[in-house]
């Protein structure tokens, strides 16, 4: 349990040190001694802009109010469910508005969160900071090298468009190794691609702020938190728009108005869902500053296989190719079997072409067919299958793997989800049943054991 909760009076986190030092944001948070909340009692951290001369901005000349945006909103949520005091030297005004209106989506979606678990929010200047009337740019598209982000991209091509990568929304990124190198090429080939400038901005808030583990640990035990869209991304999902909002120094000095996010929307039959996460279009909806704000996502209600379908056209149209990029996989090429590679893969032969031509270099059709055979590709959420089966044209020859396609139409979704949940629950059963054979980890299940049954004394007194 997190220290923070047993103290009867506030305790502090601060935004202690906030300064530009060339193409970066340094900043430096202090909490006091016992709150237990943040990895250190004084944490530094950072946001850097790759590729910033390209767009002639200079981050010594923009206001202080508008250079505390990222921090401020990533350290918000504290305050949802900690009675500490977060202490800002500054705020944006239109920020400070929008405070209650954050809370309130945030508390719709992940919540409901309770008034007497909030803590205190202490700004030293709440700053009117003007707007930029002269506009280089019209909005800002966000890239990851996903089905949804080039789907944005290719709805908002041309020069008035400035593409912003942000890596380290992800909680497994890492800032050094091929998959970063690869973040660099995927920006680079495809703003080439669309004819609109890029940057990418790098940070350290994931890897070094928070104890994510006991905090969300504490909120599922303690605070009860059990909404869907907190059993699916959780305490991490708080963070994922304020992750995104590094971008605020750089729009603002460029002028830009709206944001444009690529929609996680899914379809399963005739019901329609928007993702319960942290990119819900509420929350999104929320965010404001300085005249700056979120757009409506991009591709809001279009399904998975027809967004596919849409930038295969358009970059045939063309005369372009691009890589669908959606493995975490910290390499230079995909895995081609983790459940996001599986479905963008499944996309593309929908579409009628060879995934080994759109980024899936290690694509191979007989291995592929027997991974689907075998029923190894499962997800919790069955949209995607469902997507993908009833994209397939029972009419239609398909240039790869078609035999497996029309098999997958035959059996339908809810039979491979069944037979697919099926393999997993049997081969959990097979390796439980041969960890008695590890004898070498015989005193790590003994302490595993002991530690359990002492939780349960403790909980019984």
């Amino acid at each position: 349990m997190l220290r923070a909760r047993r103290v009867s009076h506030m305790k502090r986190i601060e935004l202690y040190r906030m300064v530009v030092e060339g193409d970066r944001i340094l900043y430096e948070i202090v909490q006091d001694a016992g709150v237990g909340l943040l990895k250190q009692d004084r944490v530094k951290l950072f946001v850097r802009f790759h590729n910033l001369e390209s767009v002639h901005v200079d981050l010594n000349k923009i206001p202080q109010s508008i250079l505390a945006v990222p921090i401020s909103l990533y350290l918000l949520p504290l305050t949802y469910f900690y009675k500490i005091e977060l202490v800002l030297p500054t705020i944006d005004k239109m920020l400070y508005g929008r405070l209650p209106d954050i809370y309130a989506a945030y508390s719709n979606v992940y919540g409901p969160f309770k008034e007497e678990w909030r803590g205190k929010l202490t700004v030293k200047t709440i700053a009117d900071t003007p707007a930029k009337d002269d506009e280089a740019y019209d909005k800002v598209v966000f890239f990851s090298g996903g089905v949804d982000a080039c789907s944005a991209g290719i709805n908002n091509p041309g020069r008035k468009t400035l593409l912003v990568s942000i890596p380290d929304i992800e909680i497994l990124a890492k800032n050094e190794g091929p998959l970063r190198e690869e973040k660099f090429s995927l920006i680079r080939a495809f703003s080439s691609v669309i004819n609109s400038d890029w940057v990418l901005i790098s940070n350290n808030f994931n890897a070094a702020l928070f104890n994510d583990h006991e905090i969300k640990k504490e909120l599922r035990t303690q605070k009860g938190l059990c909404s869907p869209a907190f059993e699916f991304d959780g305490w991490l999902g708080m963070k994922f728009l304020a992750n995104m909002c590094c971008v605020a120094p750089l729009a603002y000095a460029l002028g830009v108005k709206d944001l444009i996010m690529g929609s996680g929307f899914s379809q399963i039959e005739d019901r329609y869902n928007l993702n319960d996460d942290g990119a819900h279009p509420s929350l999104s909806n929320s965010i404001a500053f300085s005249g700056v704000r979120f757009g409506d996502q991009d591709g809001l209600y279009t399904r998975r296989t027809m967004k596919v379908s849409n930038i295969i056209k358009w970059c045939n149209s063309h005369g372009k190719r691009v890589k669908l990029w959606t493995c975490f996989c910290d390499k230079s090429s995909q895995c081609g079997v983790c459940h996001k590679c599986v479905r963008t893969q499944l996309n593309i032969l929908c579409a009628g072409e060879n995934p080994k031509n759109w980024g899936f270099e290690n694509f191979d059709e007989k291995k592929f067919s027997h991974f689907m055979y075998w029923y190894r590709y499962y997800e919790k959420n069955p949209c995607f299958l469902w997507d993908v089966v009833d994209a397939i044209d029972t009419k239609r020859g398909y240039v790869c793997c078609n035999h497996m396609l029309h098999w997958l139409k035959r059996i339908g979704y809810k039979e491979y989800m069944k037979r697919a949940r099926s393999r997993i629950v049997w081969l959990n059963r097979f390796r439980r049943i041969i960890r008695i054979f590890y004898v070498h980890k015989y005193p790590h299940y003994m302490k595993r054991i002991c530690e359990r049954l002492v939780k349960c004394l403790k909980s019984e007194r």
